[in-house]
């Protein structure tokens, strides 16, 4: 069995004093008494890297994310247009935009959870090759993508209803049409 020496709490160096003597925590009060202290406290923003999505795809996404593509049906499919598919496009988008938001956290394990969180999940469904939107690319650009989701018009009466602004009753149905 190993041993382990843990020392008590009263052991352990607690003092704010930086190896240099100055206790880094007065210098901090001291910086923040000298500022102007009639405007409200803001946190800085952080510019982000990528001014838009096709910026980040083109300076990330597409140097980075590297993957055995298929030429033929199943595997992982990618179409090097991929700005014509409305469904990777937004994809991309909401991962650009997680990305930034991670890159500017002050979290060490922001981008860590960018990929287990965000791209892993979107980036099973854009590279299916069986049934992710760009499944059927082909290599002759014949293959724009699937058509959209047939959809009926939503009956006026029920957009409220949907939408959240009515509340509705325990037992309240929505009519079938």
């Amino acid at each position: 069995m190993v041993e382990i020496n843990i020392a008590a709490s009263e052991a352990w160096d607690t003092d704010n004093d930086a190896p240099d003597g100055h206790d880094e925590y007065e210098d901090e009060a001291d910086d923040a008494a000298d500022e102007d202290t009639d405007e409200p406290d803001t946190p800085a923003v952080r510019e982000p890297k990528f001014a838009h999505v096709v910026d980040w795809v083109e300076g990330f996404f597409i140097p980075v994310i590297r993957r055995r593509i298929s030429d033929n049906d199943g595997g992982l499919s990618w179409d090097p247009r991929w700005w014509a598919y409305p469904e990777v496009v937004a994809r991309l988008t909401a991962l650009h935009q997680a990305w930034e938001e991670a890159r500017a956290s002050d979290s060490m394990s922001a981008m860590s959870s960018w990929w287990i969180q965000h791209l892993e999940p979107h980036l099973r469904v854009i590279l299916d090759g069986d049934t992710g939107p760009m499944a059927n690319a082909k290599s002759d650009r014949s293959f724009l993508g699937w058509p959209a989701l047939p959809a009926d018009p939503v009956p006026s009466n029920l957009i409220d209803r949907i939408l959240g602004q009515r509340h509705q009753e325990p037992g309240d149905r929505i009519p079938e049409q």
